[in-house]
């Protein structure tokens, strides 16, 4: 499979590999959003030398033995050896003083656990040789706590880095290309299951189904989700099932923290913030706000940024017993199916379009163009409703209102008018109103308002 998406990650490491003397860079995410793959492929289109060293959960002897056998591979010296790996990784700086180099050091907060202050002996190298060598050197990881901590001002290496890159999951359209062959809504359908996370849409098989795919890559009983997902939570928190029960409290629809607070019985409202800020940190849960209250903390609230995971607490940790009983067409059928279709689908239609405003915004091609995409929350104290809008754009002269409908019917003249009296009845004057609709439209007047089919997300 070819390289996907990743452009504007690739230009930016591609410039610094261009780049004279010593560069150096920092790329860290969550796992399985594809960090080792874009270093290779960047490296493999530039003409340079290069070793992408796997630092290993071991002692500084492991991992010095595995790099000094990478290091006589890579430049013939069959008999080179090293007391440390402090000392190879500076051997590397020395023997690139007159020529150019590439030493990546993937997973590095690995190494940190098992070289004592290895962050200052590698400032200490970097000071050496920043001035004759024509070093690129990388750091790789997925505690993004613990890389984030490098490029902060009381870190040893703050500044010895040109380039960090954050590298986030996938949009619903960059993922759409790794099964391109799919029809537009099965590819909604799938992107509400796996997400953006690279690791897991290279693996969809395009010469069999949607539910066949879901089955062989998530649900089946001998895919590694749940442990991936138990040993990817393990490495940052201790107390792993109160993580347990606060996803699958989130995953089912709880979205305040008071709520949260309540549901899952955490014993404090301390250790839930805990909880929740480390998993915020992990990238699995992300912290919404209204945009026209972004503030106020009663109306913010929290939600599984990580499809894979919120697929799994909702349909497959609360169902545990079943699932380790049934068959896996049968567990697909009976507890999956329906509700991946009335509400998965439909929910994640909402965040698609929310993904393809932002991407038409910042590329200028929307009209009004907007400051901020998101929910809005509304007060009528005088009728006493309040609620929230899903999908509203922010600009200078004020809001533009958007419906997302989901439906096999088509969105007609009804919808329209409906939604602009629910708009209406909040006391609020939107300056644009838009349509998103799966099946198109069939209207008998014409509107002076934005209107998007599902083909629409795609070109």
């Amino acid at each position: 499979m070819n390289f996907i998406a990743r452009e504007e990650e690739t230009r930016a490491i591609q410039n610094l590999l261009k780049k004279k003397g010593y560069q150096g860079g920092i790329v860290y995410g969550r796992r399985r959003t594809g960090k080792t793959e874009l270093i290779k492929h960047c490296l493999e289109n530039e003409d340079i030398p290069f070793i992408i060293f796997q630092c290993k959960e071991s002692n500084d002897r492991d991992n010095t033995k595995s790099l000094t056998e990478l290091i006589r591979k890579t430049i013939g010296q069959a008999t080179v050896s090293f007391d440390n790996f402090v000392d190879a990784v500076e051997a590397l700086f020395e023997y690139a003083a007159d020529r150019p180099f590439c030493l990546v050091l993937d997973e590095y907060p690995y190494l940190r656990t098992f070289i004592e202050g290895c962050d200052s002996k590698f400032q200490e190298i970097i000071d050496k040789y920043a001035m004759k060598t024509q070093m690129k050197f990388f750091l790789l990881g997925s505690s993004i706590s613990i890389m984030e901590g490098i490029l902060e001002h009381d870190n040893p290496l703050y500044m010895r880095f040109h380039l960090s890159i954050l590298l986030k999951q996938m949009d619903y359209y960059d993922s759409s290309k790794f099964y391109p062959s799919f029809s537009n809504e099965d590819k909604i359908k799938l992107y509400s299951v796996f997400g953006g996370i690279p690791f897991y849409n290279a693996q969809i098989d395009e010469t069999i189904s949607v539910k066949e795919n879901i089955i062989r890559i998530l649900t089946g009983r001998f895919t590694g989700l749940k442990e991936y997902i138990e040993t990817h939570l393990a490495e940052e928190l201790r107390k792993i099932n109160n993580a347990n029960v606060v996803f699958e409290t989130i995953a089912l629809g709880t979205f305040h923290f008071s709520d949260i607070l309540s549901k899952t019985h955490v014993e404090s409202s301390a250790a839930l913030a805990n909880i929740l800020q480390k998993l915020m940190k992990m990238d699995l849960i992300e912290y919404v706000s209204p945009i026209n209250d972004s503030k106020n903390k009663q109306k913010g609230g929290y939600r599984i940024a990580d499809a894979c995971v919120h697929f799994y607490y909702y349909f497959i940790y609360r169902n545990e017993s079943m699932h380790r009983l049934l068959k896996d067409s049968v567990f697909y059928d009976q507890y999956i199916s329906d509700k991946l279709n009335s509400i998965f689908v439909p929910k994640t239609f909402e965040t698609v379009c929310k993904e393809y405003l932002i991407r038409k915004n910042s590329n200028g091609m929307l009209k009004p163009m907007l400051e901020d995409i998101g929910t809005f929350w509304y007060d009528n104290p005088k009728e006493r409703k309040n609620g929230q809008f899903d999908v509203v754009g922010k600009c200078e002269e004020g809001y533009v209102f958007f419906e997302c409908k989901y439906t096999n019917s088509l969105l007609d003249d009804s919808v329209i008018k409906e939604e602009i009296n629910q708009v209406s009845e909040t006391s609020l004057k939107p300056i644009q109103y838009g349509f998103f609709s799966k099946n198109g439209f069939q209207l008998k007047q014409k509107y002076p308002y934005l209107f998007f089919t599902l083909d629409d997300l795609y070109k």
